[in-house]
C-alpha cells in the first residue's frame, strides 16, 4: 500500500511529528510505502521528495504590509500546495493519505486536490486547529470555547494568535475561508487520540459518523524501566502559556531542596528563567531531542505535566509512563484518560501550585509509592498502546475509506 504521508514540517517539533515518524516506522516495517509531502523547510531531514515539497510560509518573516497580505493568503488557502498535492497523486497514486498537519502551511487545498484525484483522505487530529482559531481553545490564560458554531470574529476581539489584532485576523478568516469551502467535508475519517478530542470535535459540529476514537501507540521494548527510586522532579515540554510551566516553577518555591529540571524552548523561556532566578535548585536544559529525554526520565522520581488548556493526549505523560516514573498532571482534557488518578498517577486541579506542590513533595517522600504509581503507569502503556494493535487499527481503517472511495467512484 502507498501511503501520501501529510505533515506541514518534516522534522521533529512536537507530539504530531513523533506521532507521524513512529507510524510511518510502522507502516514501512510492515511493508507498505509512505510518501512525505511537507514544506520546503530549513529544518527538514533529508528526502528524496524534498524538490516537489512546497514553499515554506513564515508568518513572523513577513515585515512589510504586502508581504503580510500575501502570508495571510497563502495560508487560508495555497495554490502551490494545492499543485505539489495533485502532482505526487497522479504520479504515484496512493491508496490513502494521512494528514497529520496542515493548517496556515500546507493548508486544506491539498484536500480538494487530493478529492479530484480519488485519494481517500484520513486525519489524525493532533490539537483544535480545526475547531479553534488558536489551535488550542485557550485564551487570556484560561481554556475557552467562544468560536463554537462558528463565531471565529471572537478570537479577533480576544487577540487569540500572539495578542496580535493582525494574525488573529488572519486566523479567523482562515477559519472562516473553510468553513464556507466545506473542508471537513473532504475528510473520510477524522482519527482522535482522546475520547475528550472525538467528543470536543462532535460537539462543535464536525459530523459524528466521521470521528473515531484511536489512542497513539507507544513501543516500551526499546525503553527498559528505570532502575532505582530516582531523585527530583522533571518537565519536558514547550515553554508557553498554556503549558503551565510557571505554575511549576511557583510550585517550586514551596519545594527547596528538591530540584526541578525543565526541558524545552518557547515563548515564555525568558520569563520563566527570570521567574525562576531566585531558585537555583530550578535547572533549565533548554531542548533535548527524544533520547536525551529519555535518559533524564531515567533519573528523576516525579514527571509533572502541568497544562493549562485541554490537553489532547499528550506524549509527555505517556513519555514518563514508559519510563517507570511517576507522573502528577492536570485533571484536563485528554489527560483524565491517560492517568487513573492513585493508580498510576496523580491530577491535581490545573494552575494550583498548591496541589501541586502537595502531590510533587508526597512522592518525593515515599520512593515506594512513587515506584509503584511508576511501573503501572508503564504497564497500562504497554497494554493499552501496543504499536502492532494500533497498525492493525490504521490499516483497518485505510481499507475502509478506500472501500467507500471505491464504491463511491463505481458506476450506479
Amino acid at each position: 500500500m502507498r501511503v501520501l504521508m501529510v505533515h506541514s514540517f518534516h522534522h521533529p517539533r512536537g507530539g504530531d511529528t513523533t506521532y507521524t515518524r513512529d507510524l510511518s516506522r510502522l507502516l514501512e516495517g510492515a511493508g507498505h510505502q509512505v510518501i512525505p509531502l511537507a514544506m520546503r523547510h530549513p529544518d527538514n531531514e533529508p528526502s528524496i521528495f524534498e524538490a516537489r515539497f512546497p514553499s515554506w510560509v513564515d508568518m513572523r518573516g513577513a515585515h512589510s504590509p504586502l508581504d503580510r497580505l500575501r502570508a495571510m493568503l497563502g495560508m487560508v488557502w495555497s495554490p502551490e500546495a494545492s499543485r505539489a498535492a495533485r502532482a505526487l497523486a497522479r504520479e504515484l497514486r496512493p491508496d490513502v493519505a494521512h494528514v497529520q498537519h496542515l493548517h496556515r502551511h500546507l493548508t486544506p487545498s491539498i484536500l480538494a486536490a487530493l478529492r479530484r484525484e480519488g485519494v481517500p483522505v484520513v486525519w489524525t487530529v493532533h490539537d483544535y486547529e480545526l475547531v479553534c482559531p488558536s489551535g488550542l481553545l485557550f485564551t487570556q490564560g484560561r481554556p475557552c470555547e467562544r468560536c463554537r458554531g462558528h463565531r471565529y470574529h471572537q478570537a479577533v476581539l480576544h487577540r487569540c494568535k500572539w495578542e496580535s489584532v493582525l494574525p488573529s485576523v488572519a486566523v479567523a478568516v482562515e477559519k472562516q475561508a473553510h468553513h464556507v469551502a466545506g473542508v471537513w467535508e473532504m475528510v473520510d475519517r477524522f482519527l482522535c487520540p482522546s475520547l475528550h478530542l472525538a467528543r470536543t470535535l462532535v460537539r462543535f459540529g464536525v459530523p459524528a459518523h466521521r470521528v473515531e476514537h484511536l489512542p497513539n501507540p507507544l513501543d516500551v521494548s526499546d525503553a527498559p524501566a528505570a532502575d532505582g527510586p530516582g531523585a527530583g522532579w522533571f518537565y519536558a515540554g514547550r515553554l508557553a502559556e498554556e503549558k503551565g510551566v510557571q505554575v511549576a516553577i511557583d510550585a517550586a518555591r514551596r519545594l527547596p531542596g528538591h530540584p526541578l529540571t525543565i526541558c524545552g524552548g518557547g515563548p515564555m523561556e525568558e520569563a520563566l528563567r527570570a521567574q525562576a532566578a531566585p531558585m537555583p535548585w530550578v535547572r533549565f536544559l533548554g531542548h533535548q531531542p527524544r533520547a536525551e529525554v529519555t535518559r533524564l526520565l531515567a533519573g528523576v522520581r516525579v514527571a509533572v505535566v502541568p497544562s493549562l488548556w485541554p490537553e489532547n493526549f499528550p506524549y509527555a505523560v505517556l513519555e514518563a509512563q514508559r519510563a517507570g516514573r511517576a507522573v502528577v498532571a492536570s485533571d484536563i482534557g485528554g489527560i483524565t484518560e491517560q492517568i487513573q488518578h492513585g493508580v498510576d498517577g496523580l491530577r491535581v486541579p490545573p494552575g494550583d501550585s498548591v496541589a501541586l506542590a502537595r502531590a510533587v513533595e508526597g512522592l518525593l517522600a515515599d520512593a515506594d509509592r512513587a515506584t509503584a504509581l511508576g511501573q503501572a503507569g508503564r504497564r497500562r502503556v504497554e497494554r493499552d498502546l501496543a504499536p502492532r494493535a494500533h497498525l492493525d487499527a490504521v490499516l483497518r481503517i485505510y481499507a475502509q475509506v478506500r472501500s467507500a472511495a471505491d464504491r463511491g467512484r463505481s458506476p450506479t
